[in-house]
C-alpha cells in the first residue's frame, strides 16, 4: 500500500510531500496544479527509466524549470514491513548514488536498472502490468474494452506472435541457406573437369622448362670471373674519372685563386695611393672657434619668442590693478545699497503696522507720500543692486582673464624685447658655421682613420703578393699530374668496352637461367596449388551434400514447430479466459449496481474480445452497454486481470476518471470508486471537480 511520496524539483513542485492512506485518496485541484504529476511521480519511482522511456518522455520533462536536479522518494507498506524507493534524476538520467531500493530500512538495490529489477521481483509488480491494470490513466479507462489487441498484449498472448515470426524467419534463412548450398554445390561440379585439365597442362610446361636450364647451366660458371673482371676495371676507370675531376676542379680553384690574389694587390696598391693622399689633405682642413653654445642658445631663444601669444605682448600689468580696483569699489558699493534697502524695507514693514501715522522707531510721522516716496526709493536701489551684482560678475571674470595674461607676461617678460628678426638673421649664420665645422670634423676623423690603416694595407698588400706566387706554382704542379692521369684513362677505356661485352653476354644468359628457374618454381607450386585446389573442391562437394541433407530434415523440424505454435495460441488464450473469468465474476458482483446482473464473462469470437453481462433475459455484450456500465465493467476487467496475474491488486490509480462525462456518469464512477475498495486495499483518483469528496477516506488539496 503506498504511504507517502515526497517531491523535490518535479514538474510544478519544488519541494512537497503527500501522505496516503487504505480505502479512496483523493487528489483535488483545479487543471494545471499537479494532480497528474503526482501519479507520474509515483510511475518514475517504480520504473525509472524504463517508464520514461516506455511513455515516450524525457528525464528533462519531469525537472522543474530551472532547476538541474530532483527527486522523488516512494513509502510503501509491503507483506508488514516498510519499502522506500528513491530516484535522483537530471536532464540525462538518474544518479546511481541517488537512486536506491530499501526494505525495513536495509538498502537491497542501487542504480536506476537494478532497482527497477527489485520492484519486479520484490513487489511482484512489471511495468506493463502497471502501465495497463494499476495506473489507469487519463481517458484510457475504456481501452480494454475497445481495442482487441489490448487484452493480448496485457495476457502476453502476442508473444505467440513473435515467436512465430522467429521461426518463420528460422525457416526462411534455412531454405535460403540450402538454395546457396545447392548452388554451391552445382558450382563446385562444373570447376572440378577444368581443374583437372588444368593439372595436365602445367605438368606439360614444367618439363619443358627443365629442358632448357640444363642448356644454359654452362653459363652459370662463367659468369664470376666476368663480372669481377668487369667491375674491376669500371673501379679503375671510375677512380680516374674521379681524380681528372678532382684535378681539372683543383685547377680551377687555383687559377681563381690566383686571379684573386691578382686583384688584391691590385685594390690593396690603390688603397695605398688613397691614403697618401688623404695624409696630404689632412694637413690642409681648416679650423674652426666654439660657435656651438652660442647657436644652440640663440636657436632656444627664437623658439620661446616664436611662441609669445600676441596678446600677451600688447598686456599692460596697469590693467590689473585697475580692474581689482574697480570690483572693490562695486562690492564697497553693492553693501551700501543692500544697506539702504535692509532699512527702507524695514521702514516701508513698520509704516504699515504704524498706529497713527508715527513711526513706531523714531516716533515721526509716517505720512502716505512718505511712504510711498520710499517704496519708489526700494525699487530704484533694487535695479542697483541687479546691475551691480552683474558688474560684480563680469569684474570677476575680467580678472581671471587678466590673472592668466599677468602670469604669462612674466613667464616671458625677459624675451619681449628681443629682436626676432635680428635674432633669425644671426641664427642662420650660426647655423652655417655650425655645419661647416660640423662637417670638417668628420672629414678630419674620416681621413684619420685612414691614414691609422697605412701599415694595416702594407701588410695585407705583402701577403696578396705572396699568394699570388704560391698559387702560380701549384698551377704548374696540377697541371703535370692531369696530364698523366688523362693518358692512364684512354687505356683504360679500351679494356672496359671489351670486359663490358663478355660480362653482358654472360649476364644475360644468367638472367634467362634465373627467370627459367623462378618459372619452374611457379610452376610446381602452382601445381601443386591446383592438385590442393582439386582436393578440396572435391571433399567441399561432398561436404555440401551432406549438409544439404541436413538442411532438408531442419526444414521438415521448423515446419511441423510453426504448425504447433499455430495451435498452442488458441488454447493458451482459452486457459487465461477461464482464469480471468473466475475473477471477473468475484469482482463484478462486488461492484455491480444492479441486481439484474448476474455475472460476467469474457468471451473471444473472430479473433476479438467482448465482455458479456448476464440477465434474466440473456447476455448483453458490452457495446450494449450504457457509459456507466462500461465504466463498472472495464474497471471490474482490470481488477480481475491483476488478481489473476499479480495475485492482487496493491493499489490502483485513476487520472480524471470522470472526465467528459455527464454529472449521472460522474456519480456512477464516485459509487465504483467507493465499491472498488472492497477488493483494492489502496485506490488513489484525481479530479479538478470535487465529486469524490464525499466517499474519500483522504483528501490531498492541490
Amino acid at each position: 500500500m503506498i504511504r507517502r511520496v515526497e517531491l523535490i524539483n518535479f514538474k510544478a513542485h519544488a519541494k512537497a510531500a503527500f501522505r496516503f492512506g487504505e480505502g479512496v485518496n483523493f487528489i483535488y485541484g483545479p487543471n494545471g496544479s499537479g494532480k497528474t504529476s503526482l501519479m507520474e511521480a509515483i510511475s518514475v519511482a517504480l520504473f525509472g527509466s524504463t517508464w520514461v522511456r516506455k511513455v515516450g518522455s524525457k528525464w528533462s520533462d519531469y525537472l522543474r524549470r530551472g532547476s538541474t536536479a530532483g527527486e522523488v522518494r516512494l513509502y510503501l507498506s509491503y507483506q508488514g514491513g516498510e519499502v522506500v524507493i528513491a530516484r535522483r534524476f537530471g536532464e540525462s538520467g538518474t544518479s546511481p548514488s541517488g537512486t536506491y531500493m530499501a526494505v525495513n530500512g536495509s538498502i537491497i538495490a542501487r542504480g536506476d536498472a537494478d532497482v527497477t529489477a527489485a520492484v519486479a521481483t520484490k513487489l511482484g509488480i512489471g511495468v506493463e502490468e502497471f502501465r495497463h491494470l494499476l495506473y489507469i490513466r487519463q481517458g484510457e479507462l475504456r481501452r480494454i474494452l475497445q481495442e482487441a489487441e489490448y487484452l493480448d498484449r496485457i495476457l502476453r498472448l502476442d508473444e505467440f506472435d513473435k515467436v512465430d515470426e522467429l521461426y518463420r524467419d528460422v525457416y526462411n534463412e534455412l531454405r535460403a541457406r540450402r538454395e546457396r548450398i545447392g548452388g554451391r554445390a552445382e558450382e563446385l561440379e562444373k570447376r572440378i573437369q577444368p581443374l583437372r585439365s588444368r593439372l595436365e597442362d602445367l605438368r606439360r610446361r614444367l618439363g619443358e622448362v627443365e629442358a632448357k636450364l640444363r642448356e644454359l647451366e654452362p653459363y652459370q660458371n662463367r659468369l664470376p670471373e666476368a663480372e669481377r673482371r668487369y667491375l674491376e676495371l669500371r673501379d679503375r676507370h671510375n677512380v680516374l674519372l674521379a681524380e681528372r675531376e678532382q684535378l681539372e676542379r683543383r685547377l680551377e680553384e687555383l687559377a681563381h685563386a690566383a686571379l684573386e690574389a691578382e686583384k688584391d694587390v691590385e685594390q690593396l696598391e690603390e688603397e695605398l695611393e688613397k691614403i697618401r693622399k688623404a695624409a696630404q689633405e689632412l694637413k690642409t682642413l681648416p679650423t674652426f672657434g666654439d660657435v656651438e653654445k652660442e647657436y644652440f642658445e640663440l636657436r632656444q631663444v627664437v623658439s620661446v619668442v616664436e611662441k609669445i601669444p600676441l596678446e600677451v605682448k600688447s598686456y599692460d600689468p596697469s590693467r590689473l590693478e585697475e580692474a581689482r580696483q574697480r570690483l572693490e569699489d562695486s562690492s564697497r558699493r553693492l553693501a551700501q545699497v543692500k544697506s539702504r534697502l535692509e532699512l527702507l524695507r524695514d521702514v516701508v514693514r513698520l509704516a504699515s503696522r504704524a498706529e497713527g501715522g508715527v513711526c513706531p522707531v523714531c516716533g515721526s510721522p509716517l505720512r502716505p507720500e512718505a511712504v510711498r516716496r520710499h517704496e519708489l526709493e526700494i525699487i530704484g536701489l533694487e535695479k542697483e543692486e541687479k546691475r551691480l551684482v552683474s558688474l560684480i560678475e563680469e569684474l570677476r571674470d575680467e580678472i581671471k582673464r587678466l590673472e592668466s595674461l599677468d602670469r604669462a607676461y612674466q613667464t616671458y617678460r625677459e624675451y619681449l624685447n628681443v629682436d626676432l628678426l635680428s635674432a633669425k638673421k644671426r641664427l642662420t649664420e650660426l647655423e652655417k658655421m655650425y655645419k661647416a665645422k660640423v662637417e670638417t670634423e668628420r672629414r678630419r676623423a674620416y681621413l684619420a682613420a685612414l691614414v691609422e690603416r697605412e701599415a694595416e694595407v702594407l701588410g695585407k698588400l705583402e701577403k696578396a703578393k705572396r699568394r699570388l706566387a704560391e698559387a702560380e706554382v701549384a698551377i704548374g704542379e696540377v697541371g703535370e699530374r692531369l696530364k698523366k692521369v688523362e693518358e692512364e684513362l684512354e687505356k683504360t677505356q679500351a679494356l672496359l668496352k671489351e670486359a663490358e661485352a663478355e660480362y653482358l653476354l654472360t649476364r644475360d644468359r644468367h638472367r634467362e637461367y634465373t627467370a627459367l628457374q623462378t618459372l619452374a618454381k611457379e610452376l610446381r607450386e602452382q601445381l601443386q596449388s591446383t592438385e590442393l585446389e582439386l582436393q578440396e573442391a572435391v571433399a567441399e562437394l561432398e561436404k555440401a551434400r551432406e549438409d544439404l541433407s541436413k538442411l532438408d530434415k531442419a526444414l521438415a523440424v521448423a515446419k511441423n514447430v510453426r504448425g504447433t505454435l499455430a495451435e498452442l495460441k488458441p488454447a493458451a488464450r482459452q486457459i487465461f479466459l477461464r482464469a480471468i473469468n473466475e475473477e471477473l465474476n468475484h469482482v463484478f458482483l462486488k461492484l455491480r449496481h444492479k441486481d439484474a446482473f448476474k455475472s460476467a464473462q469474457l468471451v473471444e469470437a473472430n479473433g476479438r474480445y467482448v465482455a458479456r453481462i448476464s440477465t434474466p433475459n440473456g447476455y448483453i455484450d458490452h457495446g450494449l452497454l450504457s457509459l456507466g456500465e462500461q465504466n463498472l465493467l472495464a474497471l471490474s476487467l482490470r481488477v480481475a486481470l491483476a488478481r489473476a496475474l499479480l495475485g492482487g491488486a496493491p493499489f490502483m490509480m485513476l487520472d480524471e476518471p470522470t472526465e467528459h462525462l455527464d454529472e449521472e456518469h460522474r456519480k456512477r464512477i464516485v459509487e465504483l470508486v467507493r465499491d472498488l475498495t472492497s477488493v483494492v486495499p489502496t485506490v488513489v483518483v484525481t479530479s479538478h471537480l470535487g465529486e469524490f469528496e464525499e466517499v474519500a477516506d483522504n483528501i490531498i488539496h492541490l
